[in-house]
C-alpha cells in the first residue's frame, strides 16, 4: 500500500507522514530530500542554477519510481507536485491520496518560524505570492478526494483520521499479458471510504447482484442500501454450492440480464463464496462478450484465492470447471468480518489453498501456519491480514505473466488434479479445499516416492496437514481406477500430456509430464493402501 499526502508548503505533510509511517510500519519518503540527494544540491540551489522546470522533471521521475515500486510507503511530495497531470493521476491511481489544507496567512506565519528555505517565497510580497500559488493550485488540490484542515487538527489527529479512512490492506493485481491491473481492497470491518470506490464505479449504472442467500441474510447491510442509492439494482439470490455451477443457472442469469436490457457499461457483482464467484465471473465474461465485474468474496477460499486471477467456470457431467473462461474483475473487495459467520468446514476449506501457497512459497507463510494454528482457526484478523497479503501477492506472481495457464501459473494447480478427481468421485461431498489438501498429500507422497523431495520435508508437509486435522484420503470405497478416470477428463491435460506439479522442497516446485493414466493409477493405488503412513 502507498499513502501520499498532498497540500501546500507548511501544511504539515512531512510531520503527518512520519506518524503514519511509524504506525503502519511503512517506509517514509520526502520527495524534496530524495531530489537533493540525487542532484547533490539543495532545493534552493536547483531552482537558482537549473530552474523550476528542471526541478519538476526530477520530482516527477523520483515520485513516479516510488509509486511504481512494490514497496509499502508513505510519501510527502512537494506542494507543487500535483501540478503535473500525469503525476497527479499516478498518485490517484497508485495510492491512497489525502490533501492537507492551510490558509495563506497560516503559511506565512509558519514559514517565518521555519528553518527550511522555500525558493518560491523568496520575494518582496510573500503573502501575495502565497495567495497567487494557492489560487493556481486550487483546482488540482480539489481533485484529491479527502481533505483535512491542518489548522484545526494536530498532526497526530490528522494521522488518526487518515488511518480510519484507508483500507486495512490494498494490493494491486497486475496482469502483464493483458496490460491491465486492478485493486484488491481488504478491510477488517466495513469502511465507508473503501466501499466508496465501488460506488464511484457503479454510479448511474445497472448492477446485477449475484448473491449467496445466507450471505445476504448475514452481511447485506449497509452494502445493499448503498448500492440501491447509487445504481439500478437487480438481484439473483441462490443457495450457494457446487450445484449452482451449472448451465441451468447460467441461462437463468442470461434471461434476467436480457429482460433488464443490460449493456457493456453495466456491472455484475458476485457476492458470496467461490461458487458464486465462478458463476458470476462466467456470466460477466460471456454476456455481450463482457460486462464489468466486481468480486466481493465472503469465504476464506474465495478471498485468498479464487476471486483473483480471472478463472471462471461451471461444472459439466460431474467434471469440475470444464466449461469456463479467463476474465479479470475490475475490482475485488472484501471484509474479514464476513468470515465470522463461516462454519469450521468452510474455514478449513479455505486454509487448504493457504497450505498450497505455503508449500509453493515456503517461509514465512509455512512458518506462520505452523506457529499460529489456534489464532488462524479462530480467524485472528491481524494474522489473517498477513496471510491475505502473502497469498494474494503469490497469486499475482503466478498469474501476472501467464493468465491462461500455459506455463508458470500451472504451479497453482498443486494438488488440484487429484483433488478435483476426489470431488467428482465423491459427488462433491468434500469441499474444494478439503479435496485439494488430499491432493497435496498425494503429491508430497509422489514427490518423495519418485522425485527429489527429502523425507524430512515430506514429513513436515504431512505434519502441517494433520496439525489442522485434515482428512488425507477419500472414502474407502473410492478406488484408484475411478480417480484415474476423472483425471482423464481433467482440463489440465494438454498435448496429450498429464502435467503434474511436484515438490522439490518448501518453496521449490516443478512441472513434470512423465505421467500417464496407467502409472498415475499405480501410484494412487500405492498411496491409497496407506502402508506408507
Amino acid at each position: 500500500m502507498k499513502i501520499v499526502l498532498t497540500g501546500f508548503m507548511t501544511a504539515g505533510k512531512t510531520t503527518v507522514a512520519k506518524i503514519l509511517a511509524d504506525k503502519k510500519n511503512f517506509n517514509f519518503y520526502d520527495s524534496d530530500d530524495l531530489i537533493e540527494a540525487r542532484e547533490k544540491m539543495s532545493i534552493e540551489e536547483i531552482f537558482t542554477v537549473k530552474g523550476e522546470d528542471y526541478f519538476r522533471e526530477v520530482e516527477k521521475d523520483i515520485i513516479g519510481e516510488l509509486l511504481n515500486s512494490d514497496e509499502d510507503l508513505v510519501l510527502s511530495p512537494g506542494g507543487g507536485a500535483v501540478l503535473n497531470d500525469e503525476l497527479r493521476q499516478l498518485m490517484l491511481n497508485q495510492a491512497e491520496v489525502f490533501c492537507l489544507d492551510v490558509s495563506a496567512e497560516e503559511v506565512l506565519s509558519r514559514n517565518k518560524n521555519d528553518e527550511i528555505v522555500r525558493p518560491l517565497l523568496e520575494v518582496d510580497n510573500p503573502l501575495g505570492k502565497i495567495n497567487s500559488l494557492l489560487t493556481e493550485r486550487e483546482k488540482y488540490y480539489q481533485e484529491i478526494p479527502i481533505h483535512f484542515d491542518s489548522e484545526r487538527y494536530s498532526a497526530a489527529e490528522i494521522a488518526d483520521q487518515i488511518l480510519a479512512e484507508i483500507p486495512d490492506q490494498k494490493l494491486k493485481i497486475e496482469i502483464k499479458a493483458q496490460n491491465s491491473s486492478y485493486p484488491v481492497i481488504v478491510d477488517k470491518n466495513f469502511k465507508q471510504s473503501s466501499f466508496n470506490i465501488i460506488l464511484e464505479k457503479i454510479k448511474g449504472r445497472k448492477v446485477f447482484l449475484l448473491a449467496d442467500q445466507i450471505v445476504m441474510d448475514n452481511h447485506a447491510e449497509p452494502i445493499l442500501s448503498l448500492i440501491k442509492k447509487n445504481a439500478e439494482l437487480i438481484k439473483l439470490e441462490l443457495e450457494a454450492g457446487e450445484k449452482i455451477k451449472d448451465l441451468e443457472y447460467l441461462k437463468q442469469a442470461y434471461d434476467i440480464l436480457y429482460e433488464n436490457n443490460f449493456t457493456r457499461s453495466d456491472y455484475v457483482i458476485a457476492f458470496g463464496g467461490g461458487t458464486i464467484g465462478d458463476l458470476g465471473g462466467l456470466i460477466a465474461s460471456t454476456y455481450l462478450r463482457g460486462l464489468k465485474l466486481i468480486q466481493m468474496p465472503t469465504t476464506l477460499i474465495s478471498q485468498l484465492d479464487s476471486s483473483v486471477g480471472g478463472k471462471t467456470a461451471v461444472n459439466f457431467r460431474d467434471t469440475k470447471n470444464l466449461i469456463g473462461s479467463f476474465y479479470q474483475a475490475d475490482l475485488v473487495y472484501y471484509q474479514l468480518h464476513w468470515l465470522d459467520s463461516l462454519e469450521m468446514r468452510e474455514i478449513k476449506s479455505g486454509l487448504g489453498e493457504v497450505i498450497k501457497y505455503a508449500i509453493l512459497g515456503g517461509n514465512p507463510l509455512f512458518d506462520i501456519l505452523n506457529k499460529n494454528r489456534k489464532e488462524i482457526i479462530n480467524l485472528n484478523k491481524d494474522i489473517m491480514l498477513k496471510i491475505s497479503k502473502i497469498s494474494l501477492e503469490m497469486k499475482d506472481y503466478y498469474v501476472s505473466e501467464d493468465v491462461k495457464d500455459r506455463g508458470l501459473r500451472k504451479k497453482l494447480n498443486l494438488g488440484h488434479s487429484f483433488g478435483h478427481a476426489v470431488e467428482g468421485a465423491e459427488k462433491f461431498r468434500f469441499k474444494h479445499g478439503e479435496a485439494v489438501v488430499m491432493g497435496i498429500a498425494f503429491t508430497a507422497f509422489l514427490s518423495y516416492k519418485i522425485g527429489d523431495l527429502k523425507k524430512d520435508v515430506f514429513n513436515k508437509i504431512i505434519d502441517l496437514i494433520q496439525t489442522f486435522d485434515y482428512q488425507i484420503f477419500p472414502s474407502q470405497d473410492i478406488e484408484a481406477a475411478e480417480l484415474a478416470s476423472y483425471i482423464a477428463h481433467d482440463k489440465k491435460i494438454s498435448d496429450n500430456k498429464m502435467w503434474w506439479v511436484l515438490i522439490k522442497d518448501l518453496g521449490s516446485t516443478y512441472l513434470s509430464d512423465e505421467f500417464d493414466h496407467k502409472n498415475i493409477q499405480k501410484y494412487m493405488e500405492e498411496y491409497l493402501c496407506k502402508k506408507w503412513l
